[in-house]
């Protein structure tokens, strides 16, 4: 169920579920042959057909996310920290305020796997009555990206617009997809930083040292079957997640309890 087609009736009988699912990325360059709102069109797809199995509300899609890495290409929206924190809450506030005590924030940009983690880290602080938990919408397990590399024949499923974000985009939205004008070679790791990585350091620059065309894998072998199945099995994945936030029953609880524990300063 999407937030934007229900009416306020519908959308005071479908908030008793009690979970609503945010879907967030960002707008940037992928590669040459996706579009810019490729992480709206994979996020905001998986999330909307899971809702429909495992009944939540699904919120309009999100894209103030992390992506200061590709600010240099056209079309990006990269926003400062503070408002990616205060906006992010902010709409969670009014998620909770409609009714809703679980948000389950669900990233189609691998981009955000520092952000959210950290935004979640930061509700004891803000003192909250809801839960907000952060999932990935195309994560895939390792028995499942097996799966896609015997169907496509090769290994490597890309980190960033390569084979399975590729297929994925030709299964949904085909007619935004133009591989033949991307490269391939442009999708080699350059290997720059390399010692820095190999010890496990992390700086702002580490993604860019490898792919500096915002473009990481090889999409050649991308079909619109195998992202079918990529499609079906991340749907399934998010139909896991939104039931694991329905059955918690301890995280409201937990949120109560810290608060009687918290010392005021």
């Amino acid at each position: 169920m999407r937030w934007e087609a229900l009416t306020a009736p519908q959308f005071a009988t479908a908030a008793k579920d009690g979970v609503c699912v945010l879907p967030i990325g960002v707008l940037e360059k992928h590669g040459n042959h996706l579009p810019l709102g490729t992480d709206m069109y994979t996020s905001t797809a998986i999330c909307a057909a899971a809702a429909e199995i495992e009944p939540a509300i699904v919120f309009p899609y999100y894209f103030m996310g992390q992506i200061a890495e590709a600010r240099h290409y056209p079309g990006t929206i990269a926003v400062s920290h503070q408002m990616m924190m205060d906006n992010l809450l902010a709409m969670c506030d009014e998620i909770a305020r409609n009714g809703i005590k679980k948000i389950l924030i669900m990233s189609g940009h691998g981009g955000n796997a520092h952000f959210l983690p950290f935004f979640a880290q930061e509700m004891p602080k803000w003192e909250r009555d809801y839960q907000v938990y952060t999932g990935f919408a195309v994560g895939l397990t390792h028995e499942q990206r097996t799966e896609i590399a015997e169907m496509a024949g090769y290994d490597d499923l890309g980190q960033h617009a390569g084979l399975s974000e590729t297929a994925l985009m030709m299964h949904l939205q085909p007619e935004l997809v133009q591989p033949e004008i991307q490269p391939p070679i442009e999708g080699e790791d350059l290997n720059r930083l390399a010692e820095i990585k190999r010890e496990g350091i992390f700086t702002g620059f580490n993604w860019y040292a490898s792919f500096p065309n915002h473009y990481a894998g090889d999409h050649t072998r991308a079909t619109p079957d195998i992202g079918k199945r990529v499609y079906e099995m991340a749907v399934a994945n998010t139909v896991a997640k939104i039931r694991a936030v329905k059955n918690d029953a301890e995280s409201l609880r937990l949120i109560a309890e810290y608060a009687t524990r918290t010392v005021h300063m």
